[in-house]
Formats: C-alpha cells, structure tokens, sequence
C-alpha cells in the first residue's frame, strides 16, 4: 500500500465541495485556508475522526485520535491484534459510518468500507 506525506491510504482523495456544502456536512473554516471536521467515534467522546482538507484541494489528512493523549488511535491495528476488542470495534464502526457519509456527499474518493484509511 502507499501512503501519503500524512501516513493515509493514497488509494484516498479528498475533493473539496463549494462553500455551503462543506459547512452543511459539519466542516468549519475557523482557519481561512482549510477546511476541518471533527467527530467523536467512541461513545466516551474521547476518540475523535478528524478531517483537515487545504481549501484548494491541495492537501488532506484523516486522523482518528485518542483525545485523553492527543495520539493516533489505530483501530485498525488494534483489531488486527485482537478482533474481538469492543472498544475498538465501536470506534471502527463508528468511523466507517463517518466515513460513509463523507463518501457519499463526494468529499471521500477512491473509499471503500473496511479499508485502511
């Protein structure tokens, strides 16, 4: 597999949609130049999906983080070692469903569910 500078899928792509789509799917801008999401993915709040996209298409970046730590939370890893750990399945589940919904509105191209992202 291939990765980007950001350590993601290159298999993935963002595409940036106009202005009031962006902001209808839950994105902000409160930087000027990039639009960012952030959706917790644990039912403890404490695991978040995170989307950073460059306005202009440029550059993109997904992050699933435990926010007690601020580190990566690799789902993906974890259940590869232990498929049967809850936690991390309901964040994986939860991710997806995000992921979903991101695909379906165009901003997430090339996704597939189960990937790894």
């Amino acid at each position: 597999m291939e990765y980007t500078k950001h350590g993601n899928n290159a298999a993935l792509s963002i595409h940036v949609l106009d202005d009031a789509a962006m902001r209808a799917l839950g994105f902000t801008d409160y930087v000027p130049e990039d639009w960012y999401l952030c959706r917790p993915v644990s039912d403890d709040r404490t695991t978040s999906l995170d989307v950073t996209a460059a306005k202009d298409g440029t550059d993109w970046r997904i992050d699933v983080l435990d926010e007690n730590f601020g580190q990566p939370y690799d789902y993906q890893w974890l259940l590869s070692q232990n498929p049967d750990f809850a936690y991390a399945r309901k964040v994986a589940a939860n991710v997806e469903r995000e992921l979903r919904v991101l695909a379906d509105a165009g901003v997430l191209v090339g996704w597939k569910e189960g990937m790894y992202v």
